[in-house]
């Protein structure tokens, strides 16, 4: 009945015999590692990927921990600033006070100095006051009259007068 229209059993026959060996060989030798490498392919893309992700993880978490290490060293260097600022200033203070008190010192000095050369020139001006005052006396009265005496009342008198003004 094919030869009715032209076909070949045996021929057909063998061709389907040779189109399913060759599918068949086609399916083990071509197909089959094909198929393997894709799949393969694909598990390599998979855990590249998750790769990835770990180590963009990772680098997150390590990027996170480097910020917060700078903080802590910003902060560091925050609190030695301010303590290097505390200890000049604190210097300063020091060196202010000790100069403060050198002048002091040396205000309280001169004024003592001041006050030793006034008694002094006082004490020299009061005796040169006495002695002219004994030699005025003497003149008036013509003589001498007790020299100790009036050394006496004319130092009481300067004491009294002087010693207010001054």
């Amino acid at each position: 009945m094919l030869e009715k229209f032209g076909i070949n059993g045996p021929m057909l026959l063998f061709q389907i015999v040779h189109f399913l060996l060759m599918v068949w060989l086609l399916r083990r030798l071509l197909y089959q590692p094909v198929m393997n490498a894709f799949e393969g392919r694909k598990t390599r893309i998979a855990d590249s990927l998750a790769e990835a992700e770990r180590v963009a993880a990772q680098a997150a978490q390590e990027r996170s921990e480097l910020e917060a290490q700078i903080a802590a060293e910003r902060r560091q260097a925050q609190a030695s600033l301010q303590a290097a600022v505390a200890t000049s200033e604190e210097a300063a203070k020091k060196r202010l006070a000790e100069a403060s008190t050198e002048a002091d010192s040396m205000l309280a000095k001169a004024r003592e100095e001041a006050e030793n050369t006034r008694r002094s020139a006082l004490s020299g001006v009061q005796t040169d006051i006495t002695e002219l005052a004994l030699a005025a006396a003497a003149k008036v009265v013509g003589a001498a009259v007790d020299d100790r005496r009036h050394r006496d009342l004319i130092d009481d008198f300067l004491k009294n007068e002087i010693g207010e003004v001054a």
